[in-house]
């Protein structure tokens, strides 16, 4: 696994990006974000050329309109692109899906020895807008969309806001005619251990109808991220062995429990009961 890294698809024509780091430097890294550091924020944001010098060097710019502060905003952006960059790359060790789909904004400059305009590099610019899940995922028999923030210290309301998001684009999903269900993960600072958390989550539970098939669930950035080491370490030769089937029936148990299901933690038993059989698992 060491030398394996993903590729993803990013932006709305779907280009294919390969995430320069592997499963144990996706979720090692990820840490980092809680740290909020500049110092190891700058380092990550120049393994995926996200610095200042390799956006000047690639033309990756952003166009600010009124200069000094707005550029002052590009950390940010960094940080929130990364987020994005982290989280698909990690999900796509999960069950080896044939696509995981990042909608991010992405720049285009010539390929080496390009031989016209055709040939050129796609790489991440800026976070998903809007109008977009930040990632997801489509399956035969259900689809996740990945909603992830890398905001320091979010306030509850930003907590509820964004699970709000992540139930107006499944619904928008929906509205497209897709009639299977659709599963939510949130990927954020805060964690379902906290009780004021899990009234947040179970006050848009309330809103959804049975008959939606939209489902929610959420985590922290520190939970996903020892989810991700635990399958580089851990469960290194077992992720091979989770099929399609077995996440849906991990995304499933999770949703079961509402507010009190462990993404992560269903997961790792999954992988527990591969490596080991004779224990069973405990959904």
């Amino acid at each position: 696994m060491d030398n394996e890294n993903k590729t993803i698809a990013i932006g709305k024509d779907k280009d294919p990006y390969e995430v320069p780091l592997n499963l144990l430097q996706l979720s090692t890294y990820l840490e980092y974000f809680g740290q909020n550091g500049n110092r190891d924020l700058n380092y990550i944001f120049s393994l995926l050329d996200l610095d200042s010098r390799s956006r000047k060097k690639y033309g990756n710019t952003i166009e600010f309109k009124t200069g000094v502060k707005e550029r002052s905003n590009l950390r940010n952006i960094n940080k929130a692109l990364t987020m994005e960059i982290f989280t698909s790359g990690m999900f796509g060790y999960m069950d080896h899906p044939a696509e995981v789909h990042a909608n991010c904004m992405v720049s285009r400059y010539p390929a080496k020895d390009a031989i016209d305009d055709k040939h050129s590099v796609v790489i991440p610019c800026n976070f998903a807008q809007g109008n977009v899940p930040d990632a997801q995922v489509d399956y035969e028999d259900f689809m996740v969309i990945l909603e992830v923030s890398a905001k320091a210290q979010p306030s509850l309301q930003d907590y509820k806001k964004q699970f709000y998001g992540a139930l107006k684009h499944a619904r928008s999903t929906r509205e497209k005619e897709y009639d299977k269900p659709i599963y939510c993960l949130l990927i954020n600072e805060r964690s379902l251990e906290e009780v004021v958390n899990k009234e947040a989550m179970e006050e848009v539970l309330k809103d959804i109808r049975p008959s939606e098939q939209i489902y929610i669930t959420a985590m922290s950035i520190e939970e996903f991220a020892e989810l991700g080491q635990k399958m580089a370490d851990t469960y290194e030769d077992d992720i091979s062995k989770i099929y399609t089937e077995d996440l849906h029936e991990v995304l499933k148990a999770t949703v079961e429990k509402g507010v009190n299901g462990k993404f992560h933690e269903i997961l790792a038993e999954r992988l527990n009961a591969i490596k080991y059989p004779l224990r069973g698992i405990g959904f």
